[in-house]
C-alpha cells in the first residue's frame, strides 16, 4: 500500500476532484428539488458518499476528534440524503419540464466528461507518483463518470423516446450506495477482531475492494481476475471453463448477432394499436391487426407500431395545469394564452383541451410528420375564428356548448381534409377568465351586472305581486258592491211591498183601516209619555176616558158595577 503522505503534485487532481464531487453533488440536489425526480437525488447520495472518502483521504493530519467527526458524519449524509427524499418528498412539485430535462442533460455531459478526464489524468499522476490519495480517487472518479453517463442516457431516453427508465437508473445508483455503505460496514466490523499491529490506517470507507476491481487502471474485468486470483490463489486463466469460453466466445457472438437480426423480422403488435409494414421505405395500404407479424427483416423490412386506442391530449391556450385552484386571480396554468374575442374588443385567457386518438394509422404515418403540432395550429385557427364572433360573457357562460361543437366540427373538417387520420374525441373549454391582472376589474363589473340582475328579478317579482293583489282587490271590491247592489234592490222591493200592501185594506174598509191607523199611531207615539189623571173623590167609581173621541165626557162617572 503507497504511503498516505502523497506528495503535493497527487494532491491537486485529488483536490480538482472533491471539488467536482461537490458541484456534482449539490447540482444533483438542485435537480432532485426543481425536477421531483429521485433519479437524481440517487445520484447526489452517490456523489456525497464520493465526496467524503475522496475528501477523508486528504485529513490525516487533522486531529482525531475532527477527523472522527467528519468520517462519522459524512457517511451519515451521505445515505440519508436520497432516503430523505423518498421519505419525505417536497409538498409542492411543480414537476419535470422539458427545459429544466434539457438543462440537466447538457449538465450531466459536462460533468461525465470532467470525472473521465479527472479519472484517466489521476490514473496517470498515480503511475508517476504512487500515493493512497490518488489511488482511492480515481475509481470513484471513474465510478461517478458512469453513474452520469448513465442518467445521461436514461434522461435522453425520456426527452426523445416514450421510455422512462429513470426509475431503474435511481434504483440502480441506490444499489451502488448501500452497495458501498454496506462493504465500508463489514470493513468496519472486521476491524474490529484485527490485531492493532494489522490494522489499516484511514477510513474503512475511503480505500473500497469493489471499486479497484470494477473501475480499477486494468479495466473492470482484469481487475475482477486479479483480486480473484490474489484472494483464493486460482489462476482463471488456466481453467477449462475461461479457455472453453474464449473458443466459442466469437461463434456465441456471430450467433447472438445473427438471432438479434433475424428478430427484427417479428414484430408483436399490442391489443390497443395497429401496425403499418415498412417495405423499402413504403408504406403498406393497410394496417396490421393485433398479434404477432412475420415479415422481412431489417433494413427490407419493417413494422411501426401506432397506439390507435389511446386517447391523446392537446392543450390549447396553455402549456401546462399546475394542478392548483381554479381561481381568476390567481394563475393556475403555466404558459396562458391570451385571446382576443367579440370583434377584437375584448381580452380572454381560454383553456381549451383537445381529445383524440388515431382512426387510420396508415394516413397517420403517411401524412403526418408532427400531428400533434398539426392539431394545435389547426385548433388555433378555428379557436380564433370561432371567438372573434362571440362575446365575452357568451363565452364564459352561455355559449359554451355551441362553441365546443362548433370547435370540434371544424377540428374534424380541417383533420379529415388534410388526411391526418385522427378522431376528435371531445373538445371542452376548460377554463375561460380575463387575464389574471385585470381579473379583480372584471369581478367588479359581473359583481354588478349581477346586482343589476338581481334587482331587475326583484322588481319584476314586486310587478307580478302587485298586479295579483290588485287584481285580488278589485274582484273583492267588485263582489262587495254587486252583493250591496243585490242585498239594497231586495230591501227596496220589500219597503214598496210593504208600503202598497194597507192599500187594499183602506180601500176596503177606509173607516176602520183610517182609525186603526190612528190608534197605532197614538199608541206609538205616547208609549213613553207619562200622564197624571187626578180624579175628584166624588168620581171614585170606575171612569172611562176618550182622548180625541167623540162621545161621554171623559170626566162622567159611570155606574159602578
Amino acid at each position: 500500500m503507497p504511503s498516505p503522505d502523497s506528495p503535493s503534485s497527487s494532491r491537486g487532481p485529488v483536490i480538482a476532484l472533491a471539488a467536482g464531487l461537490a458541484v456534482a453533488m449539490i447540482a444533483a440536489g438542485l435537480f432532485a428539488l426543481r425536477t421531483g425526480l429521485a433519479a437524481f437525488a440517487a445520484l447526489a447520495g452517490l456523489a456525497a458518499w464520493a465526496f467524503v472518502a475522496v475528501v477523508a483521504t486528504q485529513l490525516p493530519r487533522l486531529r482525531w476528534r475532527l477527523r472522527g467527526i467528519f468520517c462519522v458524519l459524512g457517511p451519515i449524509a451521505a445515505v440519508a440524503l436520497p432516503l430523505w427524499f423518498h421519505l419525505r418528498p417536497p409538498a409542492v412539485t411543480a414537476g419535470a419540464t422539458t427545459a429544466q430535462l434539457q438543462l440537466a442533460a447538457v449538465a450531466l455531459a459536462l460533468l461525465a466528461f470532467a470525472f473521465h478526464f479527472l479519472g484517466t489524468f489521476g490514473a496517470h499522476v498515480a503511475r508517476a507518483t504512487p500515493a493512497a490519495g490518488i489511488a482511492a480517487a480515481v475509481p470513484f472518479a471513474r465510478l461517478l463518470a458512469a453513474a452520469h453517463a448513465l442518467l445521461l442516457a436514461a434522461l435522453l431516453l425520456r426527452l426523445y423516446t416514450r421510455h422512462n427508465a429513470l426509475p431503474v437508473v435511481g434504483a440502480a445508483l441506490n444499489f451502488a450506495t448501500a452497495v458501498l455503505a454496506a462493504e465500508a460496514a463489514l470493513r468496519a466490523l472486521a476491524r474490529l477482531y484485527q490485531p492493532a499491529r494489522l490494522r489499516a490506517e484511514g477510513p474503512v470507507f475511503a480505500a473500497s475492494v469493489l471499486l479497484p476491481a470494477l473501475f480499477g487502471e486494468s479495466g473492470p474485468l482484469r481487475s475482477l481476475a486479479a483480486t480473484i486470483e490474489r484472494t483464493f490463489g486460482v489462476k482463471l486463466a488456466d481453467t477449462w471453463l475461461v479457455q472453453l469460453s474464449r473458443a466459442l466466445a466469437a461463434p456465441l457472438a456471430l450467433l447472438g448477432a445473427l438471432g438479434l437480426w433475424a428478430s427484427t423480422a417479428v414484430t408483436r403488435v399490442p391489443v390497443e394499436s395497429r401496425g403499418v409494414l415498412v417495405r423499402s421505405g413504403a408504406f403498406a395500404p393497410d394496417a396490421l391487426p393485433p398479434g404477432l407479424h412475420f415479415h422481412a427483416p431489417w433494413p427490407w423490412g419493417r413494422v411501426v407500431v401506432v397506439p390507435t386506442e389511446r386517447v391523446q391530449e392537446v392543450s390549447l391556450g396553455f402549456e401546462r395545469d399546475l394542478a392548483g385552484p381554479v381561481l381568476w386571480t390567481e394563475k393556475h396554468f403555466e404558459g396562458e394564452q391570451n385571446l382576443l374575442v367579440g370583434q377584437g374588443e375584448e381580452l380572454l385567457t381560454i383553456n381549451v383541451p383537445v381529445h383524440y386518438r388515431v382512426r387510420d394509422a396508415v394516413a397517420y404515418l403517411r401524412h403526418a410528420g408532427d400531428a400533434r403540432a398539426a392539431l394545435e395550429a389547426l385548433g388555433y385557427r378555428a379557436l380564433l375564428t370561432i371567438t372573434t364572433t362571440h362575446t365575452a360573457f357568451g363565452l364564459m357562460a352561455t355559449d359554451r356548448v355551441e362553441i365546443t361543437a362548433k370547435l370540434r366540427a371544424e377540428l374534424q373538417a380541417a383533420s379529415d381534409r388534410l388526411g391526418l387520420g385522427l378522431e376528435i374525441v371531445f373538445v371542452g373549454l376548460k377554463d375561460v377568465h380575463p387575464p389574471v391582472a385585470v381579473a379583480p376589474a372584471y369581478q367588479d363589473v359581473i359583481s354588478a351586472e349581477e346586482q343589476r340582475s338581481a334587482l331587475v328579478d326583484l322588481a319584476r317579482t314586486y310587478a307580478v305581486q302587485a298586479g295579483v293583489a290588485a287584481q285580488m282587490s278589485a274582484a273583492q271590491i267588485r263582489l262587495t258592491a254587486e252583493t250591496a247592489a243585490t242585498e239594497r234592490r231586495a230591501r227596496a222591493g220589500g219597503e214598496a211591498a210593504r208600503f202598497l200592501a194597507p192599500l187594499a185594506a183602506y180601500r176596503e174598509q177606509p173607516e176602520v183601516f183610517t182609525t186603526r191607523r190612528r190608534l197605532e199611531t197614538l199608541e206609538a207615539t205616547l208609549a213613553e209619555v207619562r200622564q197624571l189623571i187626578l180624579v175628584p173623590r166624588s168620581a171614585r167609581a170606575r171612569v172611562n176616558f176618550f182622548q180625541g173621541l167623540e162621545g161621554p165626557s171623559p170626566l162622567s162617572p159611570t155606574p159602578a158595577r
